[in-house]
Order: structure tokens, then C-alpha cells, then sequence
């Protein structure tokens, strides 16, 4: 995954959220506030479809970063970290998954409003080394 332009995201909440076909996915929540491109990436997928998707998730010490690169329709590449003890558990069930869903847009409301969040296959694989992976 290429470093250039690599907007990050802190994983602020974790949860699930129930999809059309009434499954429960893994999701987290992040504040895309600043990134008017990330945050319109939902809607694109929604029209378009999802594209070309790679992830990739690294362990460094304490942290755990999911980087996520779209190549098509559009071009997006962005990284969420999250904190190794506290999410370890959630990134787990995301690896067994294969899928995470980012929330971005109130939670709270989520519900009643069916906002569109960005739904992406995630590498399990990958992600389970990054979890096993101890630097110590």
C-alpha cells in the first residue's frame, strides 16, 4: 500500500451494525468530518459498487493500523488505528468476518435514518498475523 497521502482515523467506537440481509458486521466508528472525500466514499460505492478493495493491517507495539486502498471507482487509500488491548477481541471478529463496515455518520440516529456507511472486505488473514504479531 502506498504511504503517499495516507489520511488516519482513530477508532473511536466499535460495535455492529445490522445489514440489509439482517446479519451483524463488524463496525467502527470514525470522524470523517474533515475528509470530505472519505466521507463521500459511501455513497460513490452505493451507485457505483465497491470496486477494487486491498487492506492491509500492521502491528506496532501498542497499535494496530488497518489500512485501506481503493482503486476504483474512485482512488481513496486511509488508515484507521486502533488501540491493540482495548480492540483486540473486535479486530479478531473482523478477521473471522472478512468485513468491516465504517460508521460515519451519528450512531445514535443510525437506525432511523439508514445513512450509507462504507462496507470493505477485509484481508483476515493479514489482519490475524498483525494481531499475533509481537514485537517485544
Amino acid at each position: 500500500m502506498n504511504s503517499e497521502s495516507v489520511e488516519l482515523f482513530l477508532a473511536q467506537e466499535v460495535g455492529h451494525s445490522l445489514s440489509a440481509n439482517e446479519e451483524w458486521l463488524p463496525t467502527v466508528t470514525i470522524d470523517v468530518s474533515q475528509s470530505p472525500a472519505v466521507a463521500d466514499l459511501a455513497r460513490v460505492h452505493a451507485i457505483e459498487g465497491i470496486g477494487d478493495v486491498r487492506t492491509v493491517a500492521i502491528r506496532e507495539g501498542d497499535i494496530v493500523i488497518v489500512g485501506v486502498q481503493l482503486t476504483s471507482p474512485v482512488s481513496a487509500t486511509f488508515a484507521i488505528v486502533f488501540d491493540y488491548e482495548l480492540h483486540r477481541g473486535f479486530l479478531m471478529e473482523v478477521a473471522d468476518a472478512g468485513t468491516l463496515v465504517f460508521a460515519t455518520t451519528d450512531v445514535v440516529n443510525a437506525h432511523e435514518e439508514r445513512p450509507l456507511w462504507l462496507s470493505v472486505f477485509v484481508d483476515g488473514e493479514n489482519l490475524r498475523q498483525a494481531l499475533e504479531f509481537s514485537d517485544n
